[in-house]
């Protein structure tokens, strides 16, 4: 990896989405408002926002991951965790925990 490449620590994380690959989804790959039944998520693309800024990071929580203030101070860490860009290898998703069923 090449030092002070915000591009390079961002493109090497690694998205494990395992939730996506073990639990229920909804099999509806439409984005509307709607009941869904015995699902955990549902697949959804983000939707562009205009003038993405970012507002808060956490140093301690970005070196978790191995982003130095490099990369979470680009352009691209802005894009990337405001949903304006998704790289492949993401499976963007909404997820959601529903009350158990009442008597």
């Amino acid at each position: 990896m090449t030092p002070n490449r915000p591009e390079n620590s961002l493109h090497a994380l690694h998205f494990d989405n395992r939730f996506i690959r073990e639990l229920p989804g909804d099999p509806e790959p439409g984005n509307f408002r709607r009941q869904v039944a015995n699902a955990c998520y549902s697949i959804v693309m983000p939707t562009p926002v205009s003038s993405p800024e970012l507002v808060a990071v956490s140093p301690d929580a970005a070196g978790l991951v191995d982003l130095d203030e490099t990369a979470w101070k680009s352009d691209l860490f802005t894009a990337v965790f405001t949903g304006n860009r998704v790289f492949k290898k993401m499976e963007p998703c909404f997820f959601w925990a529903s009350p158990p069923p009442g008597p």
